[in-house]
């Protein structure tokens, strides 16, 4: 109910949606990635199972991360059952509550009760239905060795079981026989380069699950369209009935402009995999040559970040003709680029380094799709290596603030052919513009500030 209130209040006001322009990524600049596995958590409310299906899995992927598939590309969450053992370890059915109004406030307090006998007046607390997704995700990482999926797949683990560094050559821009020599023969140089490696790399592993719930707008649309007319009906009683037909139309004309489309209600979960010198020291000498090991060891686990909620409207616009498919393509596009670009902001390990690609004016292909509206605040970070530790470190060397006049609107289009954006003399915008340092080279790498 709270879900469909809000896309009543929602349809009322919005009408019309917005163009956007969308751009490949710059790809003359290299440079070290967070690294992502995206899952999505199937659901039986799609409208059409298989164009969302299809949108997911054409979904534009990130390009401020690597792409960093897992053999789990989805499951059904309706299908995971939680124990009564897990409940007990996750700390529910813990609080007997023995009389009524205990139980009362429970129940005002939003927490979900189970009733222990005929007469209700002794029930136990049980997780909401946040937190049983949240256990149950949770569940799926367990049951799954996600974290051992996670690190094979750096190792680009073959059929045989064997792992080699070529990955991480290949994202890190390392000399891969060397970090394996330094494997086997244990070097401080090597081993110093292994640990650039997980501080820079490997440490910066996402896992993101999301679960998706689409709304169609007609019935809300239809509701909004009711309200207005009863209220038009009593508060227009006696006027004139060419007033009373006029504003009747008028409800009819909001109705048909927001009935079309889907409200897109969307959760999603941020997972880091868990990495740090000893887990490393472990791997490496221990479970690297023994295959059978890392499949049992329990040395690997992915960590919650953080959780994002997020709604959307796509609608029809006046004379347009999309189909069923289109719209739900640029609605689940949208909702989880808005849903990425919040976590970014929200958890700083999940923020992207962004690399500078002009000067004069100071220019990163960063934009709408990020969540960028103009005034945002970024450090600017130069690459530089400790000759002491041979160790990756970022050092800041100014800042600059996104100018509110050329904010790049990268945002997805669902196939429309659209305009480009183009500066005050003409020329494509394909990147935000910056205000800040005169120092600044391309190349180094824009961090937003919280």
């Amino acid at each position: 109910m709270r879900k469909l209130i809000y896309t009543v209040l929602t349809v009322a006001c919005l009408i019309g949606t917005t163009q956007a322009y969308a751009q490949e990524s710059n790809e003359d600049f290299k440079y070290r990635r967070s690294s992502l596995s995206m899952i999505l958590i199937e659901s039986e409310s799609f409208p059409n199972k298989d164009a969302v299906m299809s949108s997911w899995n054409n979904y534009p992927f990130p390009d401020k991360y690597n792409k960093h598939d897992i053999d789990l590309k989805s499951f059904n969450i309706n299908s995971i059952v939680l124990s009564e053992q897990e409940l007990l370890s996750a700390g529910f059915l813990k609080d007997t509550l023995t009389n009524p109004l205990q139980i009362a406030k429970a129940i005002g307090s939003l927490k979900p009760v189970k009733y222990l006998n005929a007469e209700e007046s002794i029930a136990v607390v049980m997780p909401t239905e946040k937190q049983e997704y949240q256990l149950k995700i949770d569940k799926v990482i367990n049951d799954n060795k996600l974290a051992n999926k996670v690190v094979e797949k750096w190792f680009n683990r073959s059929a045989d079981g064997k792992f080699d560094m070529s990955l991480i050559q290949e994202r890190g821009f390392y000399n891969a026989s060397e970090l394996e020599a330094s494997i086997a023969q244990g070097q401080t140089k090597g081993l110093a380069s292994l640990g650039d490696a997980g501080e820079e790399l490997i440490r910066n592993s996402f896992v993101t699950f999301t679960k998706l719930e689409f709304i169609e707008n007609e019935p809300a649309a239809a509701l909004v369209r009711d309200a207005a007319k009863a209220q038009i009906a009593k508060s227009m009683a006696g006027k004139p009935q060419m007033f009373i037909d006029k504003a009747l139309q008028a409800a009819d004309a909001a109705y048909e402009k927001t009935k079309e489309g889907y409200s897109l209600w969307s959760k999603t979960w941020l997972y880091q995999l868990s990495w740090n010198e000893e887990i490393a020291a472990i791997f490496y000498n221990d479970l690297w040559s023994d295959p059978s090991a890392f499949d049992k060891s329990d040395l690997f686990s992915l960590e919650f970040v953080g959780v994002q909620y997020n709604q959307s409207l796509v609608t029809f616009k006046i004379g347009e003709t999309r189909t069923q498919e289109q719209i739900i393509d640029l609605a689940l596009v949208r909702n989880v680029n808005n849903a990425f670009a919040k976590l970014q902001k929200q958890n700083d390990v999940f923020k992207p380094k962004v690399p500078v690609i002009s000067v004069n004016p100071i220019t990163a292909q960063i934009g709408m799709k990020e969540g960028l509206k103009g005034g945002e605040k970024f450090d600017v970070l130069e690459m530089t290596l400790n000759s002491k530790t041979g160790l990756t470190e970022y050092k800041k060397v100014g800042s600059v603030q996104a100018d509110k006049k050329i904010v790049w609107d990268n945002r997805y289009n669902a196939g429309e052919q659209v305009e480009q954006m183009q500066d005050k003399n003409g020329n494509p915008i394909n990147g935000t513009a910056f205000k800040g340092s005169k120092k600044i080279q391309s190349g180094m790498l824009l961090k937003q500030v919280k």
